[in-house]
């Protein structure tokens, strides 16, 4: 029997347990044995840094889609000739922005190939909501909050009517701060990085704007809600506490929430450009097993996907399966699919890990700063904190 060594990220205990399970179908189907690696998220980076740089590890890894550029700078990735990805379905099939993030950089493709990697999972962030509280306030349900001013006017009615939490967000350190964050600097016509990928322009007066309608989030915090971290302000919103939450896919999918509490649930558009992240499934360029290698990345990200894998890892980064009755036919589905569908990924340029590491950091103290005092001046928080962290960076980059 054939074997094939293959890496993913600790999802948690169910969605190891899944995989294990479409692993075991696949071994009796194709007479492929797969070892399994689970990496814990902490060890993430290390990890594939140590198989790049090594050629030591797995054939085949799930990837962070903003990680594939540093692993084809490092020479480690195989990538994938035009007739395996037609076999796929074609490019057409993957959603644009998990496909922009697999198959940069395009200068660097050999002759004959077209991506780095193949789009496997893909989320957003969306504003979930509960329908009762809000109508109770005298907000209709929606699929989209278009601008910040319809935001605003329904977290202030929540506020007006002492809804108890009006609002929960993690302001503790978190990677969501950032994916949330990113769709309010997009909307206000800025970005992260200039058009060639390296200077850092997220001080730009346009995402300082932005940044700041995002923070001034924080006067519909009230203490319960405020330093909590991504799991805790989940938490508030699944107990049916919360009004309104931006969080990621599995809200949808969370085993405990009470059956009344759940019809309530509801998801939209937050306002500005959604951020499409996700992971894609890369191959090693040391692996000698392409035969078997070819035909677990076609199971897994082909058209024909093991769907129990979704939504506990995520949701599928093809746009051919999201047309499916099982998420077309789901409200919250549908609504993070036209979402994934328009977004936006981050810059898949080499110095954009540094930045996003940097802005990582960062997040969490600037909510510091902004719920330490009933009326912070925003602006000159960001102001100091934003813009000496791009000089900063900017000066790293310029030596």
């Amino acid at each position: 029997m054939e074997t094939v060594d293959f890496s993913i990220f600790d999802h948690g205990p169910e969605a190891i347990g899944l995989m294990k399970s479409v692993l075991a179908d696949f071994e009796r189907d194709r007479q492929i044995h797969v070892n399994l690696e689970v990496i814990p998220w902490q060890d993430a980076w290390t990890r594939l840094v140590h198989i790049a740089l090594y050629n030591d590890g797995p054939d085949v890894s799930e990837v962070g889609s903003t990680w594939v550029r540093d692993m084809v700078t490092m020479n480690a990735l195989r990538p994938f000739p035009a007739a395996e990805i037609e076999a796929l379905g074609g490019e057409e099939n993957f959603l644009p922005a998990s496909w922009q993030s697999a198959s940069a950089p395009r200068d660097l493709l050999p002759e004959g190939t077209v991506s780095w990697a193949v789009p496997w999972l893909a989320d957003t962030r969306l504003i979930y909501y509960r329908k009762d509280l809000l109508a109770a306030v005298g907000q209709d349900a929606r699929d989209v909050f278009p601008g910040q001013a319809e935001l605003d006017d329904c977290l202030q009615a929540l506020q007006d009517e002492e809804v108890d939490i009006p609002l929960s967000l993690p302001t503790r350190r978190s990677r969501i701060i950032l994916h949330i964050l990113a769709g309010w600097i997009w909307a206000a016509g800025a970005d992260f990085l200039s058009p060639d990928g390296q200077k850092a322009i997220f001080d730009s007066p346009e995402a300082l704007a932005g940044m700041e309608g995002f923070f001034r989030l924080g006067r519909f915090l009230v203490p319960e809600a405020r330093r909590l971290d991504e799991g805790q302000s989940d938490a508030l919103f699944w107990q049916g506490r919360a009004a309104v939450t931006i969080s990621g896919p599995w809200m949808f999918n969370y085993p405990s929430v009470a059956p009344a509490v759940k019809e309530q649930f509801a998801a939209a558009v937050p306002p500005g450009v959604p951020f499409v992240g996700g992971f894609h499934l890369a191959v090693w360029k040391h692996t000698r097993r392409e035969k078997a290698v070819r035909q677990l990345v076609e199971t897994l990200a082909g058209s024909q996907p093991p769907e129990t894998l979704f939504p506990a890892f995520a949701l599928p980064a093809r746009t051919d399966v999201l047309a499916r009755e099982r998420f077309a036919g789901h409200p919250g589905y549908r609504v993070m699919s036209a979402a994934m569908r328009s977004g936006r990924s981050f810059p898949a340029s080499r110095v954009w890990g540094m930045i996003e590491n940097r802005l990582f950091d960062a997040l969490p103290a600037i909510w510091e700063q902004v719920l330490a005092t009933p009326e912070p001046d925003i602006r000159a928080i960001l102001a100091s904190r934003i813009g000496g962290l791009a000089q900063r960076i900017n000066l790293t980059l310029g030596s």
